[in-house]
């Protein structure tokens, strides 16, 4: 080593990990120890925890020799760079002098350039920026892994593309604008969502002379002016460090001939003020063009797109042509009016005219500015446009008559805002967008935009990050998608991150999205959609705005409503949350949908999308204590109860169970039921889960939820969305040894877990549950697993078992005094009778059950009882009676909201109808209980089916259909081929809790 060379190293992170020692590179191995070498160089001079380190390079998929290998790691690095790391307890620290590392060199000379800037002096300023900028070899931690690098590539990206923002003001500020064109033009190509990059484009462009020089007589390298204007009555405003009439003739990027971005709100058309004035100025009128660019083309939108063509091209005798589109935030309402309206140029060669009314700002565009940049894109001189809004107004349908012009109002906050703007020829047409509902506006069509679909928003997903990246991983391609809400925002900017890094997987991005990623414990879920400083894009960019629009009562119930997770709620639901009186929960849930934060799918429901719920739940980490937070859940808790008491009521009439009759004692009717169907059951348990991590103490809450709610799981065979959370449920009651709590979810997981066919599971947690229940004397739900355990020897076919389990039920029901599970018990037992050839019982049996079921009624029993009918009618050879009482029973059912019974009659049914020897019957039905089968996801009845179909197309002589069925039905059996003993093939299905 020379004696003027360096005794320190150099190290770098603004590009690949690099460490030199005068021109000399140091050797820092594997990208995996240059992760550990980046990570003590960004808290250099800091102790990193060997916890923080292993988190660090490989977050939840941790190997055994995790430790190991980062002690190895250490030791390689202590070879090449001496002794300037060091231990230090359970951690290491990287001694860096100042000046060593290039992200200090750069951050310095940053602060130097902003205290030039204080100072005006702007040329250094620029100077000592573009200096800064020369640092960055490429992408910071290029080629390093590991969550801790891929969270700092993002920081380190956006951090120089602000300090880039800052040396290209500071050059317009300095009149360098023809050099800027063609480094902007780059960079929105690049950023084709980063709004003030197009706006700096737009500036350059606007103040470029043909030649290159600024617009104007101002000479390069002088600071640009803004020349004296009219007063402020009626000069309109315009944004701080923008010129009127800064306005470029094609947008950097676009295609020659388009129109760019509008200028703010109010400001002159620069269409209007460049335009060179012909000959006959009398005859001649101005023709703005202030359309933004428009993608060519709208995933999803096709109908929406004709819908608005048709809307604004239709004649209108006598009026204006008016279309609204509305929708929440990011659901692409600008970018939708914006293509129609390219559209659209031809039908209007008077001009277009654009505004962004600010409808979600603190401050919305005031009409009366807007007018009067509207007047002056049309050509009418400042010194001639009156000061009041009504003048303003006048003067401007004045100037249209006549003329074929379409107005786009983007962003409108009301009705009234949008009111002053219209036009009164009807050769006009407007075309308006916000997040409210206009429903004032007297819109000819009004376009609701929802959500993309699944398809759809893979689609788009795949037009940015490429069609062959989804096609490599779809499953994890889905779950981004369904991540980003369907919102093409959220899609564009996660597709266009996964296009900058060509080397990243979705799956990894979709594990960075997952803010419950211990390796980002304090990363925010829009954190990889962040809105670059000085930048309008982003999800929280889009979404903010309206939420601070909300008082601190309203912001507060905004934030409490994203705890359940919950796709929809309800007045009452949102007022259990607040701890609010319903009528005003109702209020401010209206005062969110006028907002675009909340959508009202019909009255008095309203709906959340995933995003906005991700917000919400952000915003409530920040603000609202735990203990609120928890008292919020409790309180929803305690609502989704009581409205499951009443569907227990209805659902088990007769069956009184301590904890769960309704307040007011009477059951209730179909619309409590359709309040906790799916989805909204599976979320009241998830909910119960949830809010046990945070209380633990409401176990028995959460215990009777799952016991009340057990009717919906039965009726819809929705058992397999049930075993998490209440899996939870029950493990919390064992730990606090509550046995009353631990009965009631143990029988509720017990039920599930048979009806899925996972006896052995099901045997142990009923069995255990059965012995809680006696414990502490709850016999009401006693007989409910005495009952379930008789199932699960039916589906063995342990039939004197399961007779005598029935006849103990009865007798717990008896004298528990419960008619319905007296009643439930006996229907139950009518298979096992059959099977036991003591026919002349099971049709007692079942027409005792019915008559009591119908004088009780109970729909459910009344639906069982003829089911059972049917079944005995066949066993004693009358099909054709059997295949009555089955249809009987499937219409009840469907009407009463059962789809299992229903899927279980038509396949009782296919056997009627094969055993009456009605074979073109049997295939009809046969195909029809293989649909509702599927259709409600219950393999064993779906195998059922597809065996009793392949034997009616067999003897109908369709040897070749019938071939198939006995691979599919295989096929069928591998998902829920989960018990340990197989189910009885011959066997009918059995039907959903409480009856078989």
């Amino acid at each position: 080593m020379s004696s003027d060379a360096p005794s320190e190293p150099f190290f770098s992170v603004l590009g690949a990990v690099q460490a030199r020692r005068g021109d000399a590179p140091l050797p820092l191995g594997s990208p995996q120890q240059r992760a550990l070498l980046a990570m003590l160089l960004l808290r250099r001079n800091d102790v990193v925890a060997l916890d923080e380190i292993i988190d660090g390079l490989w977050g939840e998929e941790l190997p055994r020799t995790a430790v190991g290998t980062v002690r190895s790691h250490v030791y390689r690095l202590r070879r090449a760079l001496g002794p300037r790391i060091a231990t230090h307890g359970q951690g290491y620290l990287l001694d860096c002098g100042p000046g060593a590392l290039d992200l200090d060199v750069f951050e310095q000379l940053v602060a130097d350039a902003r205290a030039c800037t204080a100072a005006e002096r702007t040329g250094e300023a620029a100077e000592l920026l573009a200096g800064a900028l020369k640092l960055w070899r490429g992408t910071p931690l290029a080629g390093v892994p590991g969550p801790h690098a891929a969270i700092h590539r993002e920081r380190l990206s956006e951090l120089r593309l602000s300090v880039l923002l800052e040396r290209i003001e500071l050059d317009l500020r300095l009149g360098r604008h023809a050099r800027l064109v063609p480094e902007l033009t780059r960079l929105c190509a690049e950023h084709p969502l980063h709004g003030r990059l197009r706006e700096l484009a737009g500036i350059a462009l606007a103040r470029s002379g043909p030649t290159g020089r600024p617009a104007g007589d101002e000479p390069v390298g002088r600071p640009h002016r803004t020349p004296p204007g009219p007063p402020p009555a009626t000069r309109p405003a315009t944004r701080p460090g923008t010129q009127p009439g800064a306005q470029p003739a094609t947008a950097p990027g676009a295609p020659p001939g388009t129109r760019p971005g509008p200028p703010p709100a109010g400001q002159a058309s620069p269409a209007a003020r460049e335009r060179p004035v012909p000959a006959d100025a009398s005859t001649a009128q101005p023709r703005p063009a202030q359309l933004p660019f428009s993608p060519g083309d709208l995933i999803g939108r096709t109908e929406a797109v004709r819908d608005l063509l048709d809307a604004l091209t239709t004649p209108r005798a006598g009026s204006v042509a008016v279309a609204a589109v509305t929708g929440t935030g990011g659901v692409g309402k600008s970018a939708l009016a914006v293509h129609v309206a390219q559209r659209l140029r031809e039908r209007f060669p008077d001009g277009q005219l654009y505004a962004s009314l600010r409808g979600t700002s603190a401050e919305p565009a005031d009409p009366g500015t807007v007018l009067a940049g509207f007047l002056q894109a049309l050509g009418a001189e400042d010194e001639t446009i009156p000061d009041g809004r009504e003048e303003r107004a006048a003067l401007f349908r004045t100037t249209v008559a006549d003329r074929r012009i379409l107005l786009v109002l983007d962003d409108a906050r009301d009705t009234a805002q949008v009111e002053a703007l219209l036009p009164g020829s009807p050769g006009c047409a407007v075309l308006v967008t916000g997040r409210a509902a206009l429903d004032g506006l007297p819109a000819v069509r009004r376009v609701r935009l929802e959500p993309l679909a699944g398809p759809q928003a893979l689609a788009l997903l795949g037009a940015v990050v490429g069609p062959e990246r989804i096609a490599a991983e779809p499953g994890q391609a889905a779950a981004l998608a369904e991540r980003c809400g369907g919102l093409p925002l959220a899609l564009r900017l996660a597709g266009a991150r996964l296009a900058a890094r060509p080397a990243w997987s979705v799956s990894d991005f979709v594990r960075l999205l997952d803010g419950s990623h211990p390796a980002f414990p304090a990363l925010p879920p829009f954190a990889v959609f962040p809105a670059p400083a000085g930048s309008q894009d982003g999800i929280t960019a889009c979404v903010r705005p309206s939420y601070d629009l909300l008082d601190d009562e309203e912001a507060r119930l905004f934030r409490l409503l994203s705890l359940t997770r919950r796709g929809t709620t309800d007045v009452t639901g949102a007022a259990a949350l607040g701890g609010l009186p319903p009528a005003r929960a109702g209020q401010f849930l209206e005062r969110m949908t006028g907002l675009g934060l909340l959508e009202s799918p019909c009255p008095g429901v309203y709906r959340q999308y995933s995003l906005l719920r991700m917000f919400g739940a952000e915003r409530s980490r920040e603000d609202d204590r735990p203990d609120e937070r928890a008292a919020a859940l409790t309180r929803f808790l305690d609502h989704l109860l009581a409205v499951a008491r009443t569907v227990h009521a209805a659902e088990r009439p007769g069956h009184h169970v301590s904890g769960l009759l309704p307040p007011d004692g009477r059951p209730g009717g179909p619309d409590s039921r359709r309040r906790l169907v799916d989805p909204e059951h599976d979320g009241a348990l998830g909910v119960a889960a949830r809010t046990l991590e945070a209380v633990p103490s409401a176990v028995a809450v959460a215990a009777d939820l799952a016991l009340a709610v057990e009717p919906l799981l039965e009726g819809s065979y929705l058992w397999a969305q049930s075993l998490d959370p209440v899996r939870r449920i029950l493990r919390t009651a064992q730990d606090q040894g509550h046995l009353r709590a631990a009965g009631r979810a143990g029988y509720v997981l017990g039920s599930a877990l048979a009806q899925l066919g996972r006896l052995d599971e099901a045997d142990g947690i009923l069995d255990t549950a059965e012995h809680a229940a006696l414990a502490v004397r709850d016999d009401a739900v006693r007989t409910e697993i005495l009952n379930r355990r008789a199932h699960v020897c039916q589906y063995r076919a342990h039939w004197r078992r399961a007779d005598t389990l029935h006849r103990e039920a009865v007798a717990v029901g008896e004298a528990y005094g419960s008619t319905w599970a007296c009643r439930n018990a006996r229907a139950s037992s009518v298979s096992t009778l059959l099977r036991l050839s003591r026919r002349d019982e099971a049709a007692e049996i079942s027409r005792t059950t019915l008559a009591s079921a119908v004088d009780a009624g109970d729909h459910h029993g009344e639906a069982y009882a003829l089911y059972n009918l049917g079944l005995t009618a066949r066993h004693l050879g009358r099909t054709a009676e059997a295949v009555a009482r089955h249809r009987q029973s499937a219409a009840l059912s469907a009407r009463h909201g059962c789809p299992t019974v229903e899927a279980m009659n038509l396949v009782s049914e296919t056997t009627a109808q094969l055993a009456g020897n009605r074979l073109p019957e049997a295939v009809e039905c046969g195909e029809r209980a293989v649909a509702a089968t599927r259709r409600i996801g219950w393999r064993a009845a779906e195998v059922r089916a597809l065996r009793l179909l392949g034997s009616a197309l067999a003897a109908a002589g369709d040897r070749k259909r019938a071939g198939a069925r006995p691979a599919q039905a295989a096929d069928a059996l591998v998902p829920s081929g989960r018990s340990r003993r197989p189910l009885d093939p011959s066997l009918p299905p059995l039907p959903p809790g409480g009856t078989s």
